[in-house]
Order: structure tokens, then sequence, then C-alpha cells
């Protein structure tokens, strides 16, 4: 019987684009240093906590979570009727997927080769909810004009967010891919903040089994592996 560890659940988020250069211009009123610094952390990471002009789509951890609540999760079965026939009617199916993570917030990280912090998360789901598909001006920006991919392989919008969680000795792999998030932090006087991040909106969903632990660094979004990640090398 597999048993579910407390302190075993994870959290992980990655761009869906392959932008290799999303956030080198300046900031000003619009645009955050917080907002650069998330787009950033998930641009530039080289998988060895620097950062470098890549195309590269390697996941950061969101740290400090104390709890994880999928919302929805699955297949969604649409019926429509055509205007033109009162008995015409179609089903569409399609993948559905949201849930939400909560955290009890700090300054910076501490996991091995993480960049992004609670701060950076925060600025990027604000200014950046769709995530991005483009950089003008070495600036990113999501233009819904280029949001016309069909296949989990090629869709650039949002992020992907896969959380890991731990069972026995194995690990399952609960994966969002082309999500739109939000972030909410919440203050109180002596006490320690608190925030949450939510995903909602996935166009697609996996979710698989592994042995292997996710390492920060070394595994990235992969849109064709069920587990949601792949290594470096693939």
């Amino acid at each position: 019987m597999a048993t579910f560890l407390k302190d075993g659940v994870y959290v992980y988020i990655a761009r869906e684009n392959t932008v290799s250069d999303a956030f080198g211009g300046t900031t000003g009123k619009h645009l955050s240093t917080l907002a650069k610094g998330g787009v950033n952390a998930l641009s530039n990471n080289n998988g060895s906590g620097g950062s470098e002009t890549t195309g590269d789509q390697v996941y950061n951890q969101i740290e400090n979570i104390t709890g994880v609540s999928i919302g929805s999760y699955g297949q969604e079965y649409d019926t429509f009727q055509s205007l033109a026939d009162a008995f015409d009617h179609d089903i569409e199916i399609k993948a559905m997927g949201s849930g939400s993570c909560d955290f009890v917030m700090k300054s910076g990280t501490d996991v091995s080769n993480n960049m992004l912090s609670h701060t950076e998360l925060k600025a990027m789901a604000a200014e950046f909810p769709n995530g991005w598909n483009e950089a003008n001006s070495n600036i990113a920006n999501f233009d819904p004009a280029l949001d016309t991919a069909t296949t989990m392989a090629t869709d650039e919008r949002g992020y992907s967010i896969l959380v890991r969680q731990q069972y026995g000795t194995d690990n399952l792999y609960w994966c969002f891919h082309n999500c739109k998030i939000s972030c909410s932090i919440s203050f109180a006087s002596k006490q320690a903040s608190r925030g949450t991040l939510s995903w909602e909106d996935a166009r697609y969903v996996t979710f698989d089994t592994h042995a292997t632990e996710l390492v920060v660094g070394t595994h990235h979004n992969s849109g064709v592996k069920a587990v949601g990640w792949h290594t470096s090398t693939e």
C-alpha cells in the first residue's frame, strides 16, 4: 500500500515559451524590477543557479509551501447545438486543470539552483498572467495574435505547473500545461506573511509516476512526456 509522506509535496513552475531573450531591457513605470527578475528566473536560468540568454525551459521551485489543492483535472465534455439544425448536437472534448498552493513568504531562495523568489513570483503573475510569447526591444510581451498553436508541444501561452507528490519510494507528477497564473499575499503584524499561487485554464493535463525526483536546474518542461519533465540531454 502506498503511503503519502508528510512534507512530501512540491510545486514547480516553468515557462511554456522558448523566447531566448525575454527581458534584457530597462524597467519602467509599468515594468517592475521584480517582474523582470521573475521573467529572467524562468527565461535565463542556465541550470546552475546563474543567468544566461537561453531558450531553455528549466523548472524553478515554489519554496516554503504549506499545502496544495487541485481544483479540477482531466477531461471536460461540452455539448453544443448548431443553429442551422436544431437536432444537430456536437460534443467538444478538451482537457482542463486548475489548482493552488499556499506558502510562507521569505526573502530570496534556499533550494539549490532555484532563482525564483516569492516577491518575483508575485510581480510576474501580476504583469504576465498569460506568460509571454515574444520579446519587443528585449521586453517580454504576450501577443494574443500569436496564440494560435493547437498542440501541447508547440503552445507557448502561460506556464507549466508541476506538482510532485512523494509516496513510498516513488513520485506522482500532476502536470498542468499552458496555465494562467495569479498570486496573492497577505500580511499580519508580527506574523509571517503568507501567499497563494493559483493556476487555472490549463489547456493540457497529464499524470504519471516516476522513481526520479525532479531536480531544479536539471529537469526542463516537456510538452511530450506525461511526467511533464525531461533532462537537458533529451
